[in-house]
């Protein structure tokens, strides 16, 4: 072939400019110039229009050099970085679901992601979030079968920190079945959770507050539907299976967890006869949309479509 004829293909093509030099704190790292700024819009202009050394962000610190390569000094979590570049430049190290990750890579890649414009690792964060903060009924029934993640001893502070990072990307759709989360644990736990507690804004701790009340009062009521008074041909049977399903139940706040409050639900649905046992059941599913629907709004957001809405824009 004539060397006229060469074509030199848009996007695969990279410059020959060397490395640059990421510092995070006392971590560094050398990585291509040219892939790094094709994934990054944010880091494109930073190598294409170098900020000040005197500047308060990434390019603070541009005049430095370490073994020939350019120093860029970048204020994020050392530990974030790390995960970051890696799943920029090992494609094996962060896949999409239903591949597994880790809590904590997981929260520094979606927040790095999002600010340094990466958006396919934004959108694959969020849909490894969405297993476990979901954001359909349909899904929560799934329970932790569908769960990327792999987290030990995991505790309130999982969801006080998925929180704060969610509300710093704008991932709000995800939000309402954090909340709820974190509302399913005691008060105490909340409490005693140390600095995430206390870095919580003042309106997100009273919706957390808040929101416990209202679970313990969403479970009552699915408790109600279960166990309204029977009046069928074999009512006595009925309502003795009821009063002992009654008598087991546990004393908390999780609603929409069933595998935890209604683990037996389908065991009393079985000891009724199929009227009872039908009615139970409808007005059980009736009264778990309902809480379902009422979620967003007593986190103090917009209600699902919107939020789904808001989701669609930022996954496009």
């Amino acid at each position: 072939m004539a060397e006229g004829n060469i074509q030199k293909i848009d996007g695969l093509w990279f410059s020959n400019d060397s490395l640059v030099v990421l510092r995070a704190q006392e971590r560094v790292f050398r990585v291509p110039k040219s892939i790094l700024a094709a994934r990054s819009p944010v880091f494109q202009s930073m190598f294409e229009f170098p900020q000040p050394v005197s500047g308060d962000d990434a390019m603070a610190g541009a005049d430095e050099v370490m073994d020939g390569s350019p120093v860029i000094r970048l204020h994020d979590s050392p530990t974030e970085v790390e995960a970051f570049l890696r799943a920029i430049f090992d494609s094996n190290y962060f896949m999409p679901p239903p591949s597994q990750t880790s809590f904590s890579d997981l929260l520094g890649i979606l927040r790095l992601a999002q600010k340094y414009d990466v958006g396919y690792l934004y959108k694959r964060a969020v849909c490894h979030l969405e297993t476990i903060y979901p954001i359909e009924l349909a899904k929560v029934e799934a329970g932790t079968s569908t769960v990327t993640l792999y987290v030990i001893n995991a505790t309130v502070d999982f969801d006080l920190e998925a929180i704060a990072v969610l509300h710093e990307v704008g991932a709000t759709w995800l939000l309402p079945y954090a909340y709820y989360s974190a509302a399913e644990n005691p008060v105490s736990d909340l409490l005693y959770a140390g600095e995430l507690w206390e870095q919580c804004p003042t309106n997100r701790k009273e919706i957390l507050l808040c929101l416990q009340p209202c679970q313990r009062e969403a479970t009552d009521r699915l408790f109600d539907a279960l166990t309204s008074i029977s009046k069928c041909l074999y009512a006595d049977a009925c309502n003795m299976s009821k009063f002992k399903f009654l008598k087991r139940r546990a004393r908390h706040q999780r609603p929409l967890s069933g595998q935890y409050t209604f683990c037996r639900r389908l065991t009393l649905e079985a000891e009724l006869c199929e009227t009872c046992s039908t009615q139970a059941r409808e007005q059980y599913e009736t009264r778990r949309a309902e809480i379902w629907d009422a979620l967003p709004i007593n986190c103090g957001m917009e209600n699902w479509e919107v939020l789904l809405q808001q989701r669609e824009a930022a996954m496009a």
